[in-house]
């Protein structure tokens, strides 16, 4: 039944996440409805979606499933719906570790490697499905440089590397076998994204900070520092690997820096 879904997935090169994403929502869609694809109407997927906001679920996760169905009813199927209005996007209160507190999680790490792992989320901003892709061949030891090969979008992009995880990248070469060209390799290729979940989740239990902290609270850290430092927002957005400035805007509406200069009346 999926399968023409499948097929136009693969060929717009979407990830293999995005097309199970995308037939999860389709199938639950189905299940609600108890209808068959081609007996479906505008007001079954709008009770679908309504269905879902009673559940109180994030606008995030129902614009996702919006765009799911569309894609497989409008795209594929070539079936004519009146637009439904997709959710605004309720802005969420990011946790964003501080300098101090990734030093700290790197501090109680006792493994070169996680250790490297944790500053390099922090040092680069990527992401966690690119970190654990990273080829030795990708670091530009000279010029302090990572290239992302294909990172979310099929797109190459150059971030930053810090000196510090120059060093310790370079330590840890002369003490270890590498299995392949990974940069964190393993027998069978490389670690997964789970394991950097896990690390991250150990050094931040191990750091005793309390906050919410994932590998992309790291990623957070980056670009909103760099942005109270004064980088320029397009060099961060290049980084991040942005399509949209927009989104790398966010950055400036975390950052606190210019808050924390300003006396509260009550003091003055």
């Amino acid at each position: 039944m999926f399968e023409p879904l499948i097929e136009e997935c693969k060929l717009r090169n979407y990830s293999q996440k995005t097309i199970e994403i995308y037939l999860r929502y389709n199938q639950e869609f189905l299940t609600f409805t108890h209808k068959k694809p081609q007996e479906i109407t505008r007001e079954d997927i709008r009770s679908y979606l309504l269905h879902c906001i009673e559940k109180q679920q994030s606008s995030s996760t129902i614009n996702l499933a919006h765009n799911a169905l569309n894609f497989y009813y409008c795209t594929i199927l070539g079936r004519k719906f009146q637009d439904i209005s997709f959710q605004k996007r309720e802005q969420k209160v990011r946790s964003i570790p501080t300098k101090e507190e990734i030093q700290k999680m790197i501090d109680v790490t006792s493994n070169l490697k996680h250790k490297i792992l944790i500053g390099l989320l922090y040092a680069s901003g990527i992401r966690r499905s690119e970190a654990i892709k990273i080829q030795i061949a990708d670091i530009d030891f000279d010029r302090k440089l990572l290239l992302i090969r294909q990172g979310k979008g099929a797109k190459y992009r150059y971030t930053i590397l810090s000196g510090i995880i120059i060093h310790q990248i370079k330590e840890y070469f002369k003490n270890t076998i590498q299995h392949n060209s990974y940069l964190f390799s393993t027998p069978n290729g490389h670690i997964t994204a789970r394991t950097v979940e896990a690390i991250i989740h150990n050094a931040k239990h191990n750091a005793k900070i309390t906050k919410h902290l994932s590998p992309h609270s790291l990623r957070h850290s980056f670009a909103t520092h760099l942005m109270e430092n004064g980088t320029k927002i397009e060099y961060i957005q290049q980084m991040l690997g942005h399509k949209d400035i927009r989104t790398t805007r966010i950055y400036q509406h975390i950052s606190t820096s210019h808050l924390e200069n300003i006396k509260s009346p009550h003091d003055i």
